[in-house]
């Protein structure tokens, strides 16, 4: 029975322009009977509003409530109540209501905005068109318009209909759910003022109707934007500014307001020319999210987008569904959209731009949501010249003087050698004949390398391009390897020997064109001969093993932790200053200027992926998603290329003193440079090994993050039953070349000469 009653969707018809039925002419009292006996639900309440006619025509004159009862009677001169004015009927509620005709129902309506309002502008606006598209926002800005009147035509476009997700911010009942925005909205002006004209786009906007709704009926005065849809948000624009219309566009965060005056303004750039430099036409034709992002970032500016905005957009497609909106920011929207709008229309208002009336900045109570992380204390340079002076005067004259030209040679080849975030951790120095490797610590001050594990394997790598560089020029070396402790900045002493025969090194032209790629593309299966490949490069260094992963699953499972690392390593905020404030190079100037960092073209990144990685760069959002326990979309960024990678190889040590480090750096670098020679492109993905290290060394970590590394460091140690644990991690795959290389430091930043030692 239920069933039957409900039917098979909503029985509202497609209704919203009320009847108006005027008894004192034909057909009307016979059209009004038939309506009182279908049962109309009838309001009446004509004497009230001719009380209140009475007082705004008569603003100078105090009434007593007799002589306003009696002026009332007196203003219908004789005339029959229920055939004055005219009575609306409401198909869709089935209501008839009996009010004042339309100028006197005007002048009622607007009488308390006297002289905000004065009746002069109010008749000004009652000759404007208003085109509004989205009715989101868009239906609180109309409705606002309706209130105040600032129109009298108002055109009204969205394709969708109302469902019980848009009741968070549209105001209206939940009978209303299964209508379109359209008629809704409609209908909702019409119940406001039956008298103000509506024409509805129930198609929303689009090319074929574009025409129609800026001109048809005459041209639109003011056009207000509230789309979700790219193309049509400049499609819009285009045609506002080729018919030199005013657009307005409200972004319901932070009380965003953008205007644009192309009637003032005709050879104005679309959104201020933060689009200029994209294909415009493309924007046209059918394009996917990936394609839209550059279209979008402009508009709805990232930069300035509020903390929880920018966080809620980090959980979108984990926790999160869709683009939030708040009631509260819709409204306010709505009032500032229709005041500007007014005062655009009464020429009160000439300018283009965008604003914002951000309520949190305004009424806060001053105190900082999210404490300021303080900054390290700037430190002097790195400064060998004791440690050169000591080790010189304890080891006495080199037997063979190093010369400077080949002293130049081993250092360039070392700084060529990769290190985490591409820090370039070392310092070379010349001195009494003698080449001196060191670390240099205050390059390496990183909060996650508190022991300086990243730093010490860059540096076996290092150590390993200098010993492939003597070797196949015919130079014996000495290297005497710090014993010390792991904070000794002192890595290696290293003497020239007598000359020997030029011993070819197959890997040693790599060392200039081993890179990092970071692309992502299909695997194809990892061929076993190269996996020997693999093995005899990396059994060349004792102490070291290779362990390489092909299985499906198994990749699928060190992606995650890998992505779970990442997401710690961006969600903690010593972390996430480090990386995106002193790691990440934004642009290819600051790369070309500072040598250093990641550059962020080498990061190989979608439009999607770099536009969260900028949202994600603001520290108060990723507090907030910290503070929500989220961030699961944050592992994006690594898991993909894991998945698909062909292999993952990893070097593993027995133990991690300085000795199995400097080893592993080796074994690593060569590892690297056989997989490159072979056709292979890597990307070090060691982010598991190292934070989980890290981990029980920082006492500021979050208890939360400290929990999830150790359990990221107990599912990693499954894959290493045996004595040897990993040390370094390399992503495998077919991906060619990189897009871009990362830069080193000049050299003479990097290797200096001592020409003579202080005694």
């Amino acid at each position: 029975m239920i069933r039957t009653a409900l039917g098979g969707g909503p029985t509202d018809g497609p209704a919203y322009r009320p009847e108006f039925i005027r008894p004192g002419a034909d057909p009307g009292l016979d059209r009004l009977n038939v309506l009182l006996t279908q049962g109309a639900v009838v309001r009446d309440t004509l004497h009230g509003q001719l009380v209140e006619l009475v007082k705004s025509l008569h603003p100078e004159k105090v009434f007593t409530r007799v002589e306003l009862h009696e002026a009332a009677i007196a203003h219908l001169e004789g005339t029959d109540p229920i055939l004055y004015g005219v009575w609306v009927y409401f198909p869709w509620s089935h209501r008839l209501v009996h009010i004042l005709d339309e100028v006197e129902f005007a002048l009622v309506r607007t009488d308390r905005n006297r002289n905000k309002i004065t009746r002069e502008e109010q008749a000004i606006l009652a000759g404007k068109k208003v085109g509004v598209v989205g009715l989101s926002v868009g239906q609180s800005v109309s409705l606002t318009l309706a209130l105040e009147r600032s129109f009298g035509e108002i055109r009204l476009a969205d394709f969708d209909t109302l469902e019980l997700s848009n009741l968070n911010r549209i105001r209206s009942g939940i009978h209303e759910m299964g209508i379109p925005k359209v008629v809704n909205t409609a209908r909702e002006i019409a119940e406001l003022d039956p008298f103000l004209q509506v024409t509805i786009f129930p198609d929303g906007l689009t090319k074929e109707n574009m025409d129609r709704f800026f001109t048809e009926g005459g041209k639109l005065d003011l056009l207000i934007e509230e789309c979700d849809s790219v193309d049509i948000k400049i499609l819009a624009r285009q045609k506002a500014k080729a018919l030199r219309i005013p657009v307005v566009m409200d972004m319901s965060d932070r009380g965003c307001l953008d205007v644009e005056r192309f009637d003032l303004e005709p050879e104005r750039p679309l959104m201020h020319g933060w689009i200029d430099h994209l294909d415009l036409e493309a924007a046209g034709r059918p394009m996917t999210n990936e394609q839209k992002i550059p279209y979008m970032l402009p508009i709805v500016g990232t930069d300035t987008l509020s903390t929880r905005m920018k966080a809620s957009m980090i959980e979108m497609g984990e926790t999160v569904s869709t683009w939030p909106q708040l009631a509260s920011a819709v409204a306010l929207g709505g009032a500032i959209t229709a005041d500007v709008h007014r005062r655009i229309l009464l020429s009160q208002f000439t300018a283009s731009g965008r604003w914002y009336i951000d309520l949190e900045s305004l009424i806060s109570s001053n105190r900082k949501l999210v404490p300021e992380q303080a900054r390290p204390t700037p430190v002097e340079e790195f400064d060998p010249t004791t440690i050169v002076n000591g080790k010189s005067r304890e080891l006495g004259p080199a037997v063979h003087p190093m010369s400077r030209e080949l002293a130049e040679e081993l250092a360039r080849a070392a700084a060529l050698a990769p290190s985490a975030g591409n820090a370039q951790p070392w310092r070379f120095v010349l001195a009494e004949g003698r080449f001196f490797l060191f670390h240099d610590t205050v390059r390496s001050r990183s909060h996650w390398d508190p022991d300086h594990l990243m730093s010490h394997i860059a540096l076996g790598a290092s150590l390993e391009n200098i010993r492939l560089v003597a070797r196949s020029r015919g130079i014996a070396l000495s290297i005497e390897q710090s014993a010390g402790s792991l904070t000794d900045p002192l890595i290696a002493v290293i003497e020239a020997g007598p000359a020997i025969a030029p011993s070819p090194e197959a890997l040693e032209p790599w060392i200039a064109r081993r890179c990092t790629n970071r692309k992502v593309v299909d695997r194809v299966p990892f061929p076993e001969p190269d996996i020997e490949m693999l093995r005899k490069a990396v059994s060349n260094v004792p102490g070291c093993g290779l362990r390489i992963i092909t299985d499906q699953e198994d990749l699928k499972r060190l992606a995650e932790l890998c992505s779970r690392s990442e997401k710690v390593r961006l969600l903690d905020p010593t972390g996430h200053r480090e990386f995106f404030e002193h790691e990440v190079r934004w642009t290819e100037e600051e790369a070309k200027r500072t040598g250093d960092g990641l550059d962020l073209a080498t990061m190989e990144m979608t439009e999607g992926q770099l536009a969260a990685l900028r949202i994600a760069s603001d520290p108060a959002a990723m507090r907030l998603v910290d503070d929500w326990r989220g961030g699961r979309a944050l592992q994006r960024f690594s898991r993909k290329g894991i998945v698909h990678a062909s292999a993952v190889a990893v070097v593993t040590t027995k133990g991690r003193a300085l000795g199995d480090r400097l080893q592993g750096g080796s074994a690593g670098q060569r590892l690297w440079m056989e997989a490159n020679r072979l056709g292979w492109s890597v990307h070090p993905i060691s982010a598991p090994i190292f934070l989980s290290h890290a981990a029980p060394l920082l006492s500021d970590l979050a208890e939360h993050h400290r929990s999830e590394l150790a359990a990221v460091e107990h599912e990693l140690a499954g894959f290493f039953p045996g004595p040897e644990s990993p040390l370094f991690m390399l992503r495998l795959s077919p991906a060619g070349e990189p897009s871009v290389r990362s830069l080193r430091l000049p050299l003479h930043r990097l290797f200096s000469v001592y020409e003579s030692i202080t005694v």
